[in-house]
C-alpha cells in the first residue's frame, strides 16, 4: 500500500531541513578560513557542501589563525 498524505509532504521537508544542517556544518569547519562562517555557509548553501568541504581541506587556514598558533607555541 502506497504512502500518500503527510509522508509525502515530509521527505522534501527532511531533505531541505538535513541540506541546511549539513551546510552549517561545513560553515562550522570553515570558521577558521578567511570567508568565516557566513562566506563557507554561503558557498554551501548555493554550490554543495561536499564541493565547498573539499575546497576546505585542500586549503590552510586564515594567515590570522596560523600566526595565533605559532604564537601559542612558544
Amino acid at each position: 500500500m502506497p504512502r500518500t498524505g503527510i509522508y509525502n509532504a515530509m521527505v522534501p521537508v527532511l531533505a531541505l531541513i538535513a541540506y541546511i544542517l549539513f551546510c552549517i556544518l561545513v560553515g562550522v569547519c570553515g570558521s577558521q578560513r578567511r570567508m568565516g562562517f557566513t562566506g563557507t555557509f554561503l558557498l554551501s548553501f548555493f554550490f554543495t557542501p561536499l564541493v565547498v568541504l573539499v575546497v576546505l581541506l585542500l586549503t590552510g587556514p586564515s594567515q590570522r589563525v596560523e600566526s595565533q598558533r605559532q604564537s601559542q607555541g612558544e
